[in-house]
């Protein structure tokens, strides 16, 4: 069953703006590519360039009444969670999920917008790979319209809610939201730009932060990605779910995702699961940790993708005066909004 009536559109409605030099110059912005961006909509999220080529087909991705997608911004639980949601809605095929990466079971909508993968198509035709790799390279270049295997999908997008296509709640389909308390966010995201870019490798927590402040990171700004999925928190075929709560109990975690998908989990099940998803077991699953991206050269072997997996250690980074800016910082931007983040107490 597709969406009745559903509107395509001939071009996007909202504005895509280029970013003046100046701007970059004034803010202190590093002078490297992947902090070069678009500006898009009304909230001006930043967005790599090439957004302006498949921004309107993303916008116009049609969505089915039993897809499965998964929002989040990034490093917010999203990779811990599509694991965890892909085996709930799969009978814990834990077989399966061993032998294909989550990317392709949990495909990625935005994947074209994606820094680190549009370095590894520019790559991809100058490295020797093996077989296995070879066919991973060939999965990472299909787009998004091409999934369509006949069965439930689930699909993965970093995009702020106002950027995915507009009619996937008309449809019925279910959306999950991650988010996660914003001084993780920022760590953890200083670790993936460290993995993913050579260049950044050395840089700075400080500077990083400074970047982040001023949104110039991809799908910035942060704040207001996390209110538009607060906002339909209630709305029906809406979950919106705090990292820091799963960490907590992930038993109540998976009921709750469970519940939402209409799938029953027998205790055995729900053992199973929360051993699966152990963060040790977690980190050595090649499913998930993303080391074919180091094989493939499209990203540094000075950190890994899964890290450490616990709340809180952003206190070993936010430290003096920056304690007190994230704290100023975060309080500014929901002084309009109910929305409070969880601690990692």
């Amino acid at each position: 069953m597709m969406a009745k009536n559903r509107k395509t559109f001939k071009e996007l409605p909202f504005e895509v703006k280029d970013i003046e030099n100046e701007v970059y110059v004034q803010t202190g912005i590093p002078d490297l590519p992947q902090f070069r961006g678009i500006l898009v909509g009304p909230k001006k999220y930043f967005l790599h360039p090439s957004y302006r080529e498949c921004g309107l087909d993303i916008y116009n991705f049609e969505a089915r009444p039993d897809d499965v997608w998964l929002m989040g911004y990034h490093r917010s639980g999203t990779t811990l969670h599509a694991e965890m949601i892909w085996l709930i809605a799969n009978n814990l095929d834990f077989q399966k999920a061993a032998e294909e990466v989550i990317d392709f079971r949990f495909r990625h909508l935005d994947g074209r917008i994606n820094d680190a993968l549009l370095q590894f198509h520019e790559k991809i035709d100058k490295v020797a790979f093996s077989a296995e790799l070879q066919e991973l390279t060939n999965k990472y270049k299909e787009n998004i319209e091409e999934y369509d295997t006949g069965k439930r999908r689930f699909i993965k997008s970093h995009l702020p809610i106002s950027l995915n296509p507009p009619h996937i709640f008309d449809v019925g389909a279910k959306v999950i939201y991650i988010a996660r308390n914003p001084k993780d966010v920022i760590v953890s995201m200083y670790h993936l730009s460290c993995f993913l870019f050579e260049d950044l490798s050395d840089a700075k927590f400080e500077e990083f932060f400074h970047v982040f402040k001023s949104n110039m990171i991809l799908y910035q700004p942060y704040f207001e990605h996390v209110k538009e999925a607060w906002a339909r928190r209630n709305d029906d075929n809406f979950l919106f779910i705090f990292f820091e709560d799963t960490i907590k109990d992930k038993p109540k975690s998976f009921r709750k995702i469970a519940d939402f998908l209409g799938v029953d989990l027998t205790q055995q099940d729900i053992d199973s699961l929360e051993d699966h998803l152990k963060f040790e077991n977690f980190k050595a699953n090649k499913s998930v940790n993303l080391e074919h991206f180091v094989e493939m050269g499209i990203a540094t072997k000075n950190t890994s993708f899964i890290r450490k997996g616990k709340l809180g250690g952003w206190r070993e980074y936010f430290v003096g005066d920056m304690a007190r800016q994230v704290d100023e910082w975060i309080e500014e931007n929901l002084k309009d909004c109910d929305l409070r983040f969880r601690n990692d107490q």
